[in-house]
């Protein structure tokens, strides 16, 4: 009988025991079912794993603060992640660097307020990264920060030259010049009386890096005056000795001046008649012919010349005639025959007959 009472008490006892738990559990779990973006601070972030009572202290909840500072600070009464000692000394709110409530990684200051030109107000060291001691002497040590660098990061960074007048020497010297540094300034290789060293760097650079680089040849002067022995600039080679026509300039078989190749080689024997004193370049243009009246300005005017049949088997697509054709004799111009154009009126003028 004592034995069966013990067991019934003991029933009892857990019964008493798990209503308790679930009279307890019930707020926590109705807690968690509340709707908190209806209060104006969803929580998103860290702040939704967060217990209640972490930021409800003592079941208070009229005049939790909202702001980052009410919590995340020294001495406050929701006890949270204060600002480091090595943070940048500032009373701006921190959202205003920190956009993520799950991490403080990620922060970046808002440039919107500051002021060109004013950098150094806030980055010398104490309330932002100041300037490092590579940036001890010459531009970098006198000029703004946004000179060179841009508001999300220091890097890359390249000098911003607008509204720069002055030529590229006055900053850009010689070795031995402290406006620049040494991998800023002209190399050993770059000395008169090459070009490269007498001309001023836009000459071949731009203004965001020293590479690609080419001469932009917008000096209008005539190619052997730079290229005739190698001295100011790259020479011609021993072979073109031996060129149709040469000595002559290198625009002549050249077509471009930002490669030496491709270019047109020597005259093939079988090349059509041209006037005397007719440059390559005047009917070869970028690897192309003219065509129509444009290259028929530069040849023979005699239209026998070429289109006689049995005359030469010149290059191109030529189209020849026999002598007999329509009374046609050796050394008559068909074009001012007045069956052809321009004087007659079949074909179009120096690109088909009919």
């Amino acid at each position: 009988m004592q034995k069966t009472g013990r067991i019934i008490a003991g029933l009892f006892a857990l019964v008493l025991a798990l209503a308790s738990a679930h009279a307890t559990a019930a707020p926590a779990e109705a807690g968690r079912g509340f709707n908190h973006a209806a209060t104006g601070f969803p929580l998103t972030g860290g702040h939704a794993a967060a217990a209640c009572e972490t930021c409800h202290v003592g079941g208070l909840f009229k005049g939790t603060p909202r702001n980052c500072d009410g919590c995340h600070a020294m001495g406050k009464r929701v006890i949270a992640t204060p600002k480091p000692n090595s943070h940048i000394v500032t009373d701006a709110p921190c959202e205003s660097c920190h956009f993520y409530s799950h991490s403080w990684l990620g922060a970046r200051f808002n440039h919107g307020s500051a002021v060109p030109g004013q950098c150094r107000n806030c980055h010398f060291g104490r309330l932002a990264e100041g300037k490092p001691a590579s940036h001890a002497t010459g531009n970098k040590s006198t000029q703004s920060c946004d000179n060179c660098h841009r508001t999300f990061a220091w890097l890359p960074a390249s000098w911003n030259h607008n509204g720069v007048s002055a030529v590229c020497s006055s900053c850009h010297g010689f070795p031995g010049d402290a406006q620049v540094t040494t991998p800023n300034r002209k190399p050993a290789s770059h000395v008169a009386p090459q070009i490269k060293g007498t001309v001023e760097c836009d000459s071949c650079h731009n203004y965001v890096a020293w590479f690609p680089n080419r001469f932009k040849h917008n000096t209008g002067g005539l190619c052997s005056s730079c290229h005739l022995n190698g001295a100011l600039a790259q020479g011609q080679p021993s072979g073109h000795s031996g060129f149709n026509g040469w000595p002559m300039e290198c625009d002549e078989c050249h077509t471009t001046t930002t490669a030496w190749l491709p270019a047109l080689g020597a005259l093939p024997s079988n090349h059509i008649p041209f006037n005397a004193g007719t440059k390559c370049s005047s009917c070869h243009v970028g690897g192309t012919v003219r065509t129509g009246a444009t290259l028929h300005g530069f040849v023979s005017p005699v239209c026998t010349t070429c289109h006689l049949k049995g005359a030469s088997n010149f290059l191109g697509n030529i189209e020849q005639k026999s002598i007999g054709h329509e009374g046609m004799k050796s050394g008559d111009d068909c074009s001012q025959s007045g069956c052809h154009r321009p004087a007659g009126n079949r074909g179009s003028s120096f690109i088909n007959w009919d």
